[in-house]
């Protein structure tokens, strides 16, 4: 393990040179944020901000001016090692790293109110306790980004007071270090009292940084690397192997990517070599963002998440691909980057000074050609029980369904066995709402009140009144996946994810794409109940505008391109419609303001039955 100071990510702000590679453009734009930004108060933190979520929910109204704070003190120190050095900004902008370390060093707290566990406790309180800190995404996230601060701009800061390192690598230490290193209370870490999600590399891939660049006794940085190294054999012993991530592929971006992060970060400070890239589970991980990819910014978002990401990292993918020698993972990564948008991330107040800096001195990114979407034909991801099957290989023209099989229980967890999604060239049309901006009840016991989290408000059926519960022991039987040229198919049998009272022996769902001259979606449904349903029916989420008709058709129309028809059996089912105004700008961004829910009942519930919905694109052009 070597010591600190022999080992750093990227080069200090002192080595003009190393600095050299960055393109003028990026360095203007990084330039201009920062030094706009010069002379104004830092955002404030009261502490009824913080108190705001124990009160009534929400945990906006601090985390904007935390993530705020953050964003501006990574643009300052990027900014400072980009500006040259006889430059009259740079003193103001080494200042505002200053300001903003000192900031960051006096706030009370650096865990969300959302995740405090004296907030959470029994008897919660408003506020957090500065004498027994909380190490979660918000501390770790704040270690890992002081840490970049003092190995880029760490020795200038030193030229204008050593005081500000010193309480930097202490307030980290104190904070993050040691509650990480001498408390055995954290569930992410080993899924003692938590689900091991994306938690669990996310913050594992800043414990390393901050362990690497601030830990300043040999002893506790050998004692944290080996710690941590065994809490990634932790999260890696729960993942399927085939690589898919049950909280979808907006969280990817934390998990499998987060967990990429670390292998990097391990491998090059200790020396390991790459082997573990070639590892099967690995190269699966980082194949999962293009499996799951609709196009035209569209992703399959089974799980919390919006069907259109807003935090992927490209560079990231692009060297995940690399280091598992992937070309389409690169190719992926590649094409998400469009010829007119800069070689690293956007601005915004999620700026990650991390994966920027990675992005920056990874010249193979920085100068790669373009290309285009892989766009895979077929997936089937046997252990996540997903499948995702598209009309064409390459391309986004045509039909894409996804499905999935899956349990109640997953990391980030709708109520949604047997779901699916249809997308028609390359715009999802029978959707997944996603979810709602996080509040106090999104991770309580009112999760299941929240709509976007029921079966009612999923394509699945609803049976005498009742839709999924959540839990473990919902879930999909007897899931099988097939592929072939002309057809991909997953079938499953629902009963299980009902409650008792449902009545069902089996509910048999066969989800299939048919390709060819009648490309078409098919949705087949065969139950057996144990009596007769007093009610039955199934329910399909919309996005677009919906006409249905009398005799079992309705039509489902973008606001441009080809539109959706569904077939259902109108002898046996009537159909129903109804709208679903938005408002949260969670789904607004995503979806504008409004969702359709179409209702089939069925008009004579019976023990036994079978029913075909069938989804074919119209060939007419934009409307």
């Amino acid at each position: 393990m070597p010591d600190i100071g022999t080992w750093s990510p990227v080069p200090p702000s002192t080595d003009p040179e190393a600095w050299a590679v960055v393109d003028g453009a990026t360095r203007a734009r990084v330039l201009e944020t920062a030094t706009s930004a010069l002379g104004r108060p830092w955002p404030a933190l009261p502490a009824s901000l913080y108190a705001r979520f124990a009160r009534d929910g929400d945990r906006s109204d601090h985390q904007t001016p935390v993530f705020a704070r953050r964003a501006r003190l990574a643009h300052a120190v990027l900014a400072t090692a980009l500006c040259p050095r006889h430059d009259s900004r740079r003193e103001a902008l080494l200042d505002d790293v200053m300001d903003g370390v000192w900031a960051l060093c006096e706030e009370t707290t650096w865990a969300w109110p959302a995740h405090d566990f004296r907030v959470l406790g029994p008897g919660p309180g408003l506020l957090a306790d500065p004498d027994r800190p909380t190490l979660d995404l918000g501390a770790s996230g704040t270690a890992a980004l002081l840490a970049l601060t003092d190995a880029t701009v760490g020795d200038e800061l030193d030229g204008v007071d050593p005081v500000v390192r010193r309480r930097l690598r202490r307030e980290v230490a104190t904070r993050v270090l040691r509650p990480y290193r001498t408390r055995r209370e954290w569930g992410w870490y080993d899924g003692s009292t938590a689900k091991l999600n994306n938690w669990n590399p996310w913050i594992h891939s800043e414990l390393l940084l901050a362990t690497a660049l601030t830990e300043e006794d040999h002893e506790h940085r050998v004692d944290l690397v080996c710690h941590i190294l065994r809490g990634l054999d932790n999260y890696l012993r729960a993942q399927p192997g085939d690589g898919g991530c049950d909280e979808g592929p907006h969280y990817w971006w934390r998990a499998g990517a987060s967990l990429f992060e670390c292998l990097e970060t391990t491998t090059s400070l200790l020396g390991t070599g790459d082997g573990v890239f070639a590892h099967p589970l690995i190269r699966a991980m980082g194949r999962y963002p293009v499996a799951t990819w609709i196009g035209d910014g569209w992703a399959v978002n089974f799980a919390d998440g919006p069907a259109r990401p807003r935090e992927a990292a490209p560079a990231l993918l692009y060297r995940f691909g690399r280091r598992t020698a992937q070309p389409e993972v690169s190719a992926h990564a590649r094409a998400l980057r469009t010829d007119s948008e800069p070689a690293i991330p956007a601005d915004g107040d999620a700026f990650d000074l991390r994966r920027t800096l990675d992005a920056l001195f990874d010249t193979q990114w920085r100068t790669a050609p373009p290309t285009a979407f892989p766009l895979p034909v077929h997936t089937w991801l046997p252990q996540t029980q997903v499948m995702v099957a598209r009309a064409h290989q390459g391309d986004t023209a045509g039909l894409l369904v996804a499905a999935k099989a899956g349990r109640n229980d997953e990391s980030h967890n709708h109520n949604d066995v047997g779901t699916f999604i249809v997308a028609l060239d390359g715009r999802p049309l029978l959707v997944d709402a996603g979810v709602g901006t996080y509040r106090r009840e999104t991770f309580s016991r009112q999760r299941y009140t929240i709509w976007s989290m029921t079966s009612e408000y999923h394509n699945v059926p609803v049976v005498n009144g009742l839709g999924q519960p959540p839990g473990a022991m919902f879930r999909a039987a007897d899931v099988t996946g097939r592929h072939t040229e002309d057809t991909d198919e997953l079938t499953c049998d629902l009963a299980p994810a009902y409650p008792p009272r449902a009545r069902l022996r089996t509910w048999r769902r066969t989800v299939r794409l048919v390709r060819g001259a009648d490309e078409r979606v098919e949705i087949g449904d065969t139950w057996h109940c144990r009596e007769i349903p007093h009610s039955l029916s199934l329910h399909l989420l919309v996005a677009g505008e919906l006409e249905p008709r009398s005799d079992g058709r309705a039509t489902v129309s973008p606001p441009e391109g080809r539109s959706l028809s569904l077939t259902w059996d109108s002898t046996a089912f009537t159909a129903e419609t109804e709208t679903i105004p938005l408002t949260d700008p969670a789904f607004t961004r995503v979806w504008g303001t409004e969702l359709h829910r179409l209702i089939l009942t069925a008009r004579r519930p019976a023990s036994r039955g079978e029913h075909l919905l069938v989804a074919r694109s119209l060939t007419s052009g934009p409307r």
